[in-house]
């Protein structure tokens, strides 16, 4: 194994690129895998629950010894570095909810990328990140996360040499100040005794403006980015707005999106913020951004401004910005019912494994679900003798909707449900079952590799997703029900009636008919 020198562990911290969120998220997972000496599993299973910033503090997963032993909780302490690398990721992720809190189970660190934009990252994903540090460090040989761990004893012996010198510099400089610090002593007295005082009355105002008090009475300090946040019921909606408004003042201005900033841009007259509206979608398009991810991130820019606007903190809009034009619904084919049956008839329904699997994969033909419906659904929303589900639709907010369920969905989820004994209604529907994330509920990455597995074990050789799976539900239902859209509307559960004649039109290939047609009349 190459060891590395402290050099080497330093260029690698270095690498990281802190001015942008994967940037702030490597490097706190990388000083965790170098300083506290964690394997990349331990690293993933943390929630963002587990972590204590005042006591400097860290809940971790001890690793399995064997397969049927349970793993035991262990507090760790970190270094001042590491957590303040901790909290800086934590704040830049951390979106309250209506309630003024967050989802403290949610995982500490999340995929960036836009498939799977807050999931829980994988150990693979941290090999990635481990990897990309050593490139751009300039490590040439292969770095696996379990060298960074074997280097933390040296890593930090010398890091405690460092801070010994420090403290040794800093005593003496402490020292040579000591007669200055003599001379204003009385001044500094009589000045923290004012701002104590100060502080005394700024916390009698924030009790009486608490959360008692009814708003309109209370004073109004307003947040625009926070308000426009909060406004948004979906907590990956949250996220994404954040995310693609620091992109656009992080290129614009140079800075995060703080309230300063933001009200400078908003005072800008129509005319200089159009320009500069414009320039930033120059620059994407530059980047070879996706004409989808380009509209999404000035659509959130749009609606700050306009969500300004209405709070009169803005008198102009950027509609003159125009949004690129993009196809959707292009393939909505999926594949015949044939091959589900195949990838159905391909699990291995004596395990639990199998089990679960082969439910999932039910509900996300029978019913036509999104991988989201899925995932959210927790046991007290299936119910065995109605045969029906509660799932989260898209865009329903918390407004559950009640689908009805195929007598062999209903019992595969039974039969899913029946391997374990104690169930409480509020546990996830489906959990992982490895040895990582045991118990934890299942996420849409998680369900996407379900799906791909079982239709790379079953020969399909098209690619599969669960998204697929659904295009597949909604073109043979149109099959089967020769056309009615109307019907098959109630299973695809589309708000627009136009968006299921997408999927018609896509079945029928009235365009290659006609072409058809016209090649016979030459």
């Amino acid at each position: 194994m190459i060891d590395l020198g402290i050099d080497s562990l330093e260029r690698i911290l270095m690498a990281c690129d802190r001015y942008t969120l994967a940037g702030q998220r490597d490097y706190a997972i990388l000083r965790l895998l170098i300083e506290n000496s964690l394997k990349r599993q331990q690293v993933t299973a943390i929630s963002i629950c587990d972590f204590d910033f005042k006591l400097r503090s860290l809940l971790i997963q001890q690793p399995y010894k064997r397969q049927d032993q349970q793993n035991q909780p262990e507090i760790i302490s970190l270094s001042l570095n590491t957590v303040t690398a901790l909290q800086d990721w934590l704040n830049l992720i951390h979106i309250s909810d209506e309630n003024g809190l967050e989802d403290s189970h949610s995982p500490l660190f999340i995929s960036l990328d836009r498939a799977n934009y807050g999931h829980r990252l994988t150990g693979t994903a941290i090999y990635g990140i481990v990897k990309r540090a050593a490139v751009n460090a300039g490590v040439n040989n292969a770095i696996a996360p379990e060298q960074l761990r074997f280097s933390q004893e040296k890593y930090v012996l010398i890091q405690d040499y460092k801070t010994q010198n420090r403290t040794m510099i800093e005593t003496r400089e402490s020292q040579s100040r000591i007669t200055d610090v003599s001379e204003l002593e009385c001044k500094n007295q009589n000045e923290t005794q004012l701002e104590i005082c100060e502080s005394q009355i700024r916390v009698d105002d924030q009790l009486t403006n608490s959360s008692n008090t009814p708003y309109a009475l209370a004073e109004s300090k307003l947040d625009i980015l926070t308000a426009l946040l909060s406004d948004k019921r979906s907590l990956n909606t949250r996220r994404a707005y954040e995310k693609d408004l620091r992109y656009f003042f992080l290129a614009a201005y140079g800075q995060k999106p703080t309230e300063a900033v933001i009200a400078q841009f908003l005072q800008l007259n129509r005319f200089e913020a159009i320009a500069i509206a414009l320039r930033y979608k120059s620059d994407l398009i530059a980047k070879g951004l996706k004409e989808s991810t380009i509209n999404r991130r000035l659509s959130a820019l749009k609606s700050l401004v306009n969500f300004a606007a209405k709070l009169g903190k803005c008198n102009w809009n950027l509609d003159d910005v125009q949004t690129e034009t993009v196809q959707t619904y292009r393939d909505t084919t999926g594949i015949k019912p044939e091959g589900i049956r195949t990838m159905l008839l391909s699990i291995k329904r004596d395990t639990m494994k199998g089990k679960r699997d082969f439910a999932i994969l039910r509900l996300l033909w029978d019913n036509a679900l999104r991988r989201n419906e899925v995932v959210s659904a927790n046991i007290g929303d299936f119910d065995y003798e109605s045969r029906s589900l509660q799932i989260l639709g898209k865009g329903r907010g918390s407004q559950k909707s009640l689908i009805s369920l195929n007598t062999g969905t209903a019992g595969a989820i039974q039969d899913w449900l029946s391997c374990f004994g104690t169930k409480s209604s509020n546990q996830p529907l489906f959990h992982s079952l490895d040895l990582a994330n045991r118990g934890h509920r299942l996420t849409g990455t998680a369900i996407y590799q379900i799906v791909k597995q079982i239709a790379q074990a079953a020969g399909i050789s098209k690619h599969m997703s669960p998204h697929r799976i659904r295009h597949s539900a909604i073109t043979a239902a149109l099959d089967a029900t020769n056309g009615n859209v109307r019907k098959v509307q109630k299973l695809s559960r589309h708000k627009k009636l136009d968006t299921l004649m997408l999927y018609d039109d896509n079945r029928t290939n009235m365009q290659g008919e006609v072409s058809s047609l016209l090649g016979d009349l030459i």
